[in-house]
């Protein structure tokens, strides 16, 4: 029979045992894991290290870039547009950075700059609809789809402006020109008519841009590819030099940015022939790009650049 002396000493040698073996085998695995997890450690701080320096190295590029969307216009557009007038266009709440540092590339490109027309934001917006039906009863467009019909609408007017100028055979002033065209749907609270003075300027024809973003809160769309028509002539009319610009970039915050308009140019087969694109024109290089597409488009050269789907090349070819 066992005793509980005897009992109470084979659990003693079990647990004894049990700290030798812990103790063996924690000396024996230590080494190799630590060293194993330490030359782990050591390679993560490397490539952190790495990753660190490549961010420095692309803030410096970015920083340089400011620089030149500053100075770079300057530089590089002078001249490019001398003796034309551009009409800028502007899809809502457009990044203020891209819609600044297009209007700064068409100033120094030397065009008579003939001022922003800014579509308000609620014009996009589905459950504003009975506002703009409201608005769309005055003009009396006669289409069903209050989006596109105020893009037929905005088309139009556009056509009057550039057929005003046109015909005119002296001075002009941007303020009577551009409000003499959108006034009634500025009080409307339609469009907002910016950048117009009262400084005359000359010019036989006139251009317009139309300046979007992918991080509209609604699709500007349906409204935009209306009011493209402008670039497709009437019977017997000269075509209307269009060039629709777009803020590529999709904000980090933003899981549901609208469509490219700008795909939706370059997947058409009659729109991709007859309005130019540019895809980036969050930065230096787009609005660099939006004032030589003008001049290219001008000289008959219907182009799309940048870098993302579809772009044919970076900027348009230099003149011949």
């Amino acid at each position: 029979m066992i005793s509980l002396r005897q009992h109470i000493f084979s659990l003693v040698a079990v647990f004894v045992a049990l700290a030798v073996g812990i103790a063996a085998g924690s000396t024996v695995v230590r080494g190799p894991l630590l060293d194993s997890t330490r030359a782990r450690l050591e390679s993560a701080e490397a490539i952190i290290e790495t990753e660190r320096a490549e961010n420095d190295r692309l803030a410096a590029e970015v920083a340089q870039l400011d620089g030149w969307a500053i100075d770079g216009p300057a530089q590089l557009l002078g001249g490019q547009l001398a003796d034309r007038a551009v009409l800028l266009v502007v899809a809502g709440d457009t990044d203020i950075d891209a819609v600044t540092g297009t209007i700064r590339s068409i100033r120094e490109s030397g065009a008579a700059f003939a001022g922003e027309v800014r579509i308000d934001p609620a014009v996009f917006d589905p459950t504003q609809v009975d506002r703009l039906v409201a608005v769309l009863a005055s003009v009396d467009t006669g289409a069903t789809e209050p989006m596109v019909a105020m893009g037929d609408e905005l088309s139009a007017r556009l056509r009057q402006v550039v057929t005003d100028v046109r015909q005119s055979d002296g001075a002009l002033r941007s303020d009577t020109l551009v409000r003499s065209a959108f006034g009634d749907l500025e009080d409307d609270g339609i469009v907002d008519v910016l950048g117009v003075t009262r400084d005359e300027f000359t010019a036989d024809d006139l251009q317009v841009v139309v300046l979007s973003d992918r991080n509209l809160a609604n699709d500007p769309g349906p409204l935009l590819g209306a009011m493209i028509s402008i670039a497709t002539p009437a019977e017997g009319e000269e075509p209307i030099v269009t060039v629709v610009a777009e803020v590529g970039r999709v904000l980090q915050d933003n899981e549901t940015p609208a469509p490219s308009f700008v795909t939706v140019i370059r997947d058409s087969g009659r729109l991709r022939d007859e309005v130019s694109t540019v895809d980036n024109a969050e930065t230096f290089l787009g609005w660099t790009a939006t004032v030589l597409a003008v001049r290219a488009a001008l000289a008959g050269d219907v182009g799309h650049y940048g870098f993302r789907n579809g772009a044919e090349r970076s900027l348009p070819p230099a003149p011949t």
